[in-house]
């Protein structure tokens, strides 16, 4: 498989994102067939033009993107997720879907 056949396969994975998922780059990664490539992830999202929903992706502990929090909170919230202390609390889908703790 090929450079860009592996990046497209990556991109899809993120393009089929719902409404109110939230996932990692490490989700993305192994849904797309590459386990340990989820640093990959970050930089495809980084540097692609394509109209990708960047913001339903986060780190393994919910961290919002660096100097995109704010807009990237609102999006999520208009989407139904919680956020707070500038991370993913909870989302009506994906990773952090499962209920708080106390």
């Amino acid at each position: 498989m090929t450079t860009a056949d592996r990046d497209r396969r990556i991109l899809d994975v993120i393009r089929s994102l719902r409404p109110g998922e939230v996932v990692t780059y490490g989700d993305i990664a192994a849904d797309a067939g590459y386990p340990k490539l989820s640093r990959l992830v970050g930089r495809l999202l980084a540097r692609t033009d394509d109209d990708l929903p960047w913001w339903r992706v986060v780190n393994s502990a919910g961290r919002l993107v660096p100097g995109h929090e704010r807009e990237q909170s609102q999006l999520l919230r208009s989407e139904g997720v919680t956020v707070g202390e500038g991370r993913v609390r909870r989302a009506p889908i994906g990773r952090f879907s499962r209920p708080l703790r106390p």
